[in-house]
């Protein structure tokens, strides 16, 4: 069922044109998915809406993007709407106008602000961190948007993996050969890099599936000035193997050893208290099989966004700087992901940058895929494809904003 509008339709339209005119009371951030824009809505609008005065939103226009991840709902506002009743701290969904939607924006500051990829978060951070993925194992199917036809059945854990594997395969890899086809080469990404995982696949403990975000990284992650952990960006959740969202977590969020230990621990805490024992089924080496697939396919991202980070028409110490930290990025992703790969000696970071250059060459200015309505995963499942993880960027203020507003809330 479609989610349900708060405003109509010409009242968002004919705020969003407002907010277009006068730039100065807005902000608009890019990310991966959606263009943004954060503005103060006018009072006709909360009024419409049942909001208070003063509300803050953002309206989300989706954006043409390469193929990464599946995106299983093509509707984030049908997520939102189940979610709230038992997660209150994520969007809330208001309506939209055409292709763009129109949501609360959520105040506060993202996770990095304080902690950045790679340090120490405090116990407390995680027992709260812990505690979402408790409420989200709370939010029943039925809540949800239907699943897709062929989506793997409940407790397929294997299949689900599976249809992971196909997608990467087919929709990220085969898709992209035409245009980065020499450069995975280059890089030195194996040509059968996903035929491991499904062999593995196979292996895995059947588990109860349930909501997953798959994209709780530290800029997802908002504290808001209440002292809770609101959680935004939802286009590309799925409904599978918890484990799926507890591994890419921890990929995500590069915890220290100490901190990553004990949030597997909290987790199967939550698992167990909430009476969802049986997902714990397998945890051990599943979980490190889930964990390696993350890093084995987030290869595929990194080297895509790193191509298509590149600042076309450009040349001298711009395109030189613009080359190193993309190098840098992928020789990142191929380090972490070399045992996963099967990868003795990762590409050097001079190896990439040329790899890179002679890319740029061929291809710039950057090629984008339109995003397209559906893709199979795998035979009979259909799902939409979204883009890759993206880190959080902060911005500019609007007029008269006192929380300074971070990327794609």
């Amino acid at each position: 069922m479609p989610a349900r509008p708060r405003v109509p339709a010409h009242l968002i339209g004919r705020e969003l044109e407002r907010h277009h005119r006068h730039r100065d009371d807005s902000t608009t951030v890019s990310g991966h998915h959606n263009d943004n824009l954060v503005v103060r809505l006018s009072p006709a609008l909360t009024r419409a809406a049942g909001e208070p005065d003063g509300l803050l939103g953002t309206f989300r226009t989706p954006r043409k993007t390469v193929q990464v991840v599946p995106r299983m709902w093509r509707d984030e506002a049908e997520v939102l709407t189940a979610v709230h009743p038992y997660l209150a701290e994520v969007p809330r969904y208001l309506g939209r106008a055409g292709d763009t939607a129109l949501y609360t924006y959520v105040e506060g500051a993202p996770l990095s602000a304080r902690a950045p990829r790679g340090t120490a978060l405090g116990d407390r951070t995680l027992v709260r961190m812990a505690s979402i993925f408790g409420q989200l194992s709370t939010v029943p199917e039925e809540a949800l948007p239907p699943r897709p036809a062929g989506w793997p059945a409940d407790g397929d854990s294997a299949g689900f993996l599976e249809a992971l594997v196909t997608f990467t395969e087919k929709h990220v890899h085969q898709a992209n050969e035409p245009d980065f086809g020499r450069l995975f080469k280059a890089v030195g990404i194996p040509p059968e890099a996903m035929e491991t995982f499904r062999e593995q696949a196979r292996s895995l403990a059947p588990r109860p599936f349930g909501l997953l975000h798959t994209d709780l990284h530290r800029d997802n992650l908002i504290e808001t000035p209440g002292g809770g952990i609101a959680v935004i960006d939802w286009e590309i959740a799925l409904y599978g193997d918890p484990l799926h969202d507890l591994a890419t977590h921890l990929v995500r969020m590069a915890y220290t050893d100490r901190e990553r230990e004990l949030l597997v621990e909290l987790w199967r805490g939550q698992m167990a208290r909430r009476g969802h024992r049986a997902r714990l089924a397998g945890m051990k080496t599943d979980l490190e099989l889930y964990v390696d697939f993350e890093l084995a396919q987030s290869v595929y991202a990194d080297t895509l966004r790193a191509a298509l980070s590149l600042p076309p028409r450009a040349g001298g110490a711009r395109l030189r700087a613009a080359l190193d930290r993309a190098a840098r990025d992928v020789r990142r992703a191929l380090t972490r992901a070399r045992g996963p790969l099967r990868v003795l000696d990762p590409v050097s970071v001079d190896d990439i940058r040329e790899a890179l250059h002679d890319w740029y060459a061929e291809h710039a200015p950057a090629v984008l895929h339109p995003e397209p309505a559906a893709a199979p995963v795998p035979a009979g499942a259909a799902v939409t494809a979204g883009a890759a993880v993206t880190a959080g960027a902060a911005v500019a203020r609007p007029t008269g904003v006192e929380q300074p507003p971070t990327a794609r809330r």
